[in-house]
């Protein structure tokens, strides 16, 4: 009938508390022992029926604020304000008795801030918090294999780029919460060995700051390849503005009666010739506008999926010519578009993983895509099927190691001076993978750059495969 059968009051336990005690987190154990997290750093254990205290444990000076109870309900992994994790293991008394007390038994700093959320897998300890990481701490003695399951796995967010770049003006566009920042970048005259740190003629510039109003994030942003547009979106809300640039100084000039989006955009990318803006909606659209001098914009069309598909677009890859749109949404299709008469062309075979990266190649119109689990597929747009080097990658396999890595491909470009060439890069390292050259053995270094430096030639070639991998980069 929704009547209260047990009050438990936590504070009547803190004599002459300064402060009121908050509860954080609670779980409920199948014998009817209530746990509790509270504001004290104290992990609680209470009788649910009586409402009376069975044990309490201090884990920290800082506020406890989430916890986790194990399938077995032999352990609770705890989340403080500290950004420290704790373990509490339900072990015997005495060696090989019945009866069992709580222990805290291990503490974790992995975090910087607030640890908001914590998950207790059969192998591992799961936490996540106020400093965008979620991190994965295996319980050594629950891992049968040592191997990748045994490592510490740290996940940094978001999964996508936050910097775009005006390759013909050398610009970059950097997205932070609040404002947008635009760099011009530095240059060099000199050219050195592998490895040197080159001195610059010209030191990167930062010409402006652009603040969003309001309190929401800035969702997505871009700027055109020409440097002299800049788009953003909020959640409820689509900017563009000129870019101006009168000698050294750089000025912004907001662009009049821009189309009302309603969702705004997920996805902002210009075209080649930065003659178009294609703007991804969160109803599986991508709405086409035509950039106009001297700062000006018009709806051109909207490109619908066949399918109806209701689910958010979170990439787009136009084509160099100007021929093609690839368009990925929320259920990991990826829509192909004509954009010399704006109708869909066709749907890349589904693949069972979201897309983390892709782009279209500027010679050959092949797309190519990289997936969450490490995969990296072509597709050739013209011809509606996977290229031959796609279906030799899929016979073969990828390395084990490249597999394995945790953190996925944000961006794919390519070599202007070797269609081979395709320039993959994720959060640690940067990968040109030449196409030219045979796919490596599992048997194989990955990272063999530096091994290959200390052999004769001969050897050398013996040992050349396709992935060029460099982690000496920022």
């Amino acid at each position: 009938a929704g009547q209260t059968v047990q009050r438990i009051m936590v504070n009547h336990q803190v004599e002459k508390a300064k402060r009121e005690c908050v509860v954080w987190a609670i779980a409920l154990l199948s014998s009817g022992t209530v746990v509790s997290a509270d504001s004290f750093g104290r992990v609680q254990f209470w009788d649910w029926e009586q409402g009376t205290l069975a044990e309490s444990h201090t884990i920290s000076t800082s506020a406890a604020l989430s916890l986790a109870v194990s399938e077995k309900e032999d352990s609770i992994v705890v989340g403080t304000s500290t950004g420290a994790t704790y373990q509490l293991q339900l072990l015997p008394v005495k060696l090989g008795g019945l009866e069992k007390r709580w222990v805290r038994t291990k503490p974790f700093q992995f975090h910087s801030h607030d640890v908001r959320a914590v998950a207790h897998s059969p192998t591992a300890l799961i936490s996540g918090g106020l400093d965008a990481q979620l991190v994965i701490r295996p319980l050594m003695e629950k891992v049968q294999k040592k191997g990748y399951d045994a490592v510490l796995r740290k996940f940094t967010f978001p999964h996508r780029r936050l910097v775009s770049c005006a390759r013909k003006a050398r610009l970059l566009l950097f997205q932070f919460s609040q404002y947008l920042e635009l760099w011009r970048l530095g240059s060099t005259e000199e050219t050195g060995k592998d490895g040197e740190v080159l001195p610059l003629c010209r030191m990167p510039e930062h010409l402006v700051q652009l603040k969003s109003k309001g309190p929401e994030h800035i969702y997505c942003s871009c700027v055109s390849p020409c440097g002299t547009w800049v788009g953003y979106s909020t959640a409820s809300r689509f900017q563009l503005y000129r870019v101006h640039c009168d000698g050294d100084g750089v000025s912004l000039r907001k662009v009049p009666k821009v189309p009302k989006l309603l969702p705004p955009a997920y996805q902002l990318q210009f075209s080649a010739d930065s003659e178009s803006l294609f703007v991804a909606s969160a109803r599986g659209s991508v709405h086409v506008f035509q950039l106009l001098e001297p700062g000006g914009c018009k709806h051109l069309h909207t490109l619908q999926p066949p399918s109806g598909c209701s689910e958010a677009v979170y990439l787009l890859a136009p084509s160099a010519d100007g021929h093609w749109l690839a368009a990925v949404s929320g259920d990991w299709a990826i829509h192909i578009y004509n954009l010399k008469c704006f109708k869909h062309h066709c749907v890349v075979p589904t693949y069972n993983c979201a897309v983390s990266a892709l782009a279209i190649h500027p010679s050959t119109n092949n797309l190519v895509i990289a997936y969450s689990d490490q995969q990296l597929l072509e597709f050739s747009i013209p011809e509606k099927q996977y290229t031959h080097w796609s279906r030799a990658v899929q016979s073969r396999g990828l390395h084990r190691t490249w597999l394995e890595r945790d953190s996925p491909i944000t961006h794919i470009t390519f070599n202007p001076k070797n269609p081979a060439h395709i320039l993959l890069h994720d959060t640690y390292l940067l990968c040109i993978l030449d196409k030219s050259l045979p796919l490596p053995d599992d048997s194989a270094l990955l990272m063999n750059q530096s091994a290959l430096k200390q052999l004769p030639e001969t050897a050398r070639k013996r040992q050349l495969h396709a992935f060029k991998i460099c982690k000496k980069f920022q």
